[in-house]
């Protein structure tokens, strides 16, 4: 793929979207945007990648594994998004290059407006928590707890890079965030919180209620097939569909790592695809990345 080609990909749009960029709050999104929403899966797609589910959900880790990049074409991808020089900002443009080398050459960077309407949207739905119900019961407090990712801390050196690529049904994204204390503190409980729903909460079903209606959905967690000396800290991979329509599945992986002084979160969601092992290692790697850089 030629750079202008790469360049004509890259997406130009840079409105705010609603619920965006959060793997793991596309878990509870559907409490916030309804399905067919702009961004179906609760996350934010670059232009030519799509974050619905259900769709090519059987197709093989082979299928939605995209065609490797050039270290040039990858290069050439993440100068198109100029994310700046903080440590926060290297972290996410080195973890960026890595996936564009895997051939999720579709990228974005989120604006700081993007990011202010996602820390109000995760404030959303915890004021809307009340409209769910989760069984187990004692599932719900972590399963709300979940809904986190870096750019939710309350730290201005944040970035965030979404990736695609047009073999991939969904949308990948990685997130960097700067650590200080109190930061590091909720970063710890996340992971704790991660620990938790693999241990207890393994298959849940979720009832949302909307205006005189419910929809029920099943959700299950489980451990990805991390590699040994793998930079992650914590992994999940979990699975939502509706109780009636097991065939409209949606998967997301989620990894994350701590530094001394920043944490990474990478994630991929979408068919089905994404939770498979050549997922966990293209994830492993772009957090590796990350790391290298900061």
């Amino acid at each position: 793929m030629a750079a202008a080609d790469t360049a004509d990909r890259l997406p130009a749009r840079r409105a705010a979207r609603r619920c965006a960029g959060l793997a793991l709050a596309a878990l509870l999104a559907l409490t916030g945007c309804a399905p067919g929403d702009d961004d179906g899966a609760g996350t934010s797609a670059p232009d030519g990648a799509s974050a619905s589910a259900g769709q090519d959900g059987d197709a093989s880790a082979d299928d939605a594994k995209p065609e490797p990049a050039s270290e040039q074409e990858a290069a050439d991808v993440v100068d198109q998004l100029d994310l700046g020089d903080r440590q926060d900002q290297r972290m996410a443009a080195a973890a960026a290059e890595r996936a564009a080398s895997f051939g999720f050459v579709r990228q974005r960077a989120a604006t700081d407006e993007e990011i202010s309407t996602t820390r109000e949207d995760n404030a959303a739905r915890l004021r809307d928590a009340s409209r769910t119900t989760v069984e187990p019961s004692e599932c719900k407090a972590p399963l709300n707890a979940l809904d986190f990712s870096p750019i939710l801390l309350d730290q201005e050196e944040v970035s965030r890079v979404d990736v695609g690529a047009g073999s991939f049904t969904g949308t990948g994204t990685v997130e960097v965030a700067r650590l200080d204390g109190p930061a590091r503190q909720r970063v710890e409980k996340h992971l704790q919180t991660v620990n938790t729903l693999l241990t207890d909460c393994s298959e849940m079903t979720m009832t949302v209620t909307e205006g005189d209606s419910t929809v029920d959905y099943v959700l299950t967690t489980e451990k990805p097939d991390l590699s040994d000396g793998t930079p992650a800290q914590s992994a999940i991979t979990w699975t939502r569909h509706p109780a009636s329509d097991e065939e409209n599945t949606l998967t997301a992986q989620v990894l994350t790592a701590t530094t001394a002084d920043s944490v990474v979160m990478v994630s991929f969601v979408g068919q089905q695809a994404a939770g498979d092992k050549e997922f966990t290692i293209m994830a492993e790697e772009i957090v590796a990345a990350a790391e290298r850089a900061g």
